[in-house]
């Protein structure tokens, strides 16, 4: 199989190619996709038919708008993430509400409802 080049190249200055890749956006799984994958920084690239996908079943799921910065406070020992009113709203979480709180990587935290 032969690999196909982009004839433009990548931000970085890197080279193009054809590629396919898994595709995961607000815990929604989109399944494998075909992208431009750069060989320099490994960036890579969906088509707009994929990411009007995307958009359509974020916004069909009413999570479109939701993705929020929060900013980490202290405690006493402890650190706190405030969670943003409309993801509360969202969500249906209350106070005082038993979560369960573990890492999925290095700079990932999962966060579920026990109700």
């Amino acid at each position: 199989m032969v690999e196909e080049i982009i004839p433009y190249k990548c931000n970085c200055g890197g080279t193009l190619k054809k590629s396919h890749t898994q595709v995961e956006f607000f815990g929604i799984d989109f399944g494998i996709k075909k992208c431009e994958a750069c060989t320099r920084c490994g960036s890579e690239y969906l088509n707009d038919e994929t990411l009007d996908e995307i958009e359509k079943e974020v916004k069909k799921r009413k999570l479109f708008g939701l993705e929020k910065q929060a900013q980490i406070t202290k405690s006493g020992n402890s650190l706190v993430v405030r969670i943003p009113p409309e993801i509360v709203k969202f969500s249906g979480i209350k106070y005082k509400e038993q979560v369960r709180i573990y890492p999925t990587s290095k700079n990932k935290i999962q966060l579920e409802l026990q109700s």
